[in-house]
């Protein structure tokens, strides 16, 4: 038989939870430096990392490897509103930009990056909070 193997469920979301708010210092760092793109990739990762502790919260297991945000929600069995669907969505690409520069077109000049950064901000302190 292949049982998964049983985890401390309290230890792994706050790991989880930890890394998320680690994040989220990485975040206010990086905007002062006008580091646009580091910046935004480490809004996505927070939101990530919270979103992985919910996982564990929800499935008693590790996370999966995966980097979608809505697609770790679903399996976190999060309801979202259609707010958090659309910040989700306009997120998940700038993940991809922070890796591989010009993979996305359009650049966000530091304004609309300041939005999305109070917009998430709001969510990741729901997020924790619902932990």
């Amino acid at each position: 038989m292949n049982k998964e193997p049983e985890i401390n469920v309290e230890k792994h979301i706050a790991y989880w939870r930890d890394g998320a708010l680690e994040c989220w210092k990485d975040v206010a760092h990086s905007m002062k430096g006008d580091r646009i793109s580091l910046a935004l990739f480490s809004t996505h990762l927070a939101v990530e990392k919270a979103l992985k502790a919910h996982v564990v919260k929800k499935t008693k297991n590790f996370p999966p490897m995966i980097h979608n945000l809505i697609s770790l929600a679903k399996i976190a069995g999060l309801n979202l509103t259609s707010q958090y669907i659309d910040l989700f969505s306009e997120l998940n690409p700038l993940s991809i930009e922070a890796r591989y520069p010009g993979a996305v077109t359009q650049r966000l000049t530091k304004r609309q990056a300041e939005l999305i950064v109070q917009h998430t901000k709001v969510v990741l302190e729901w997020l924790i909070k619902e932990l």
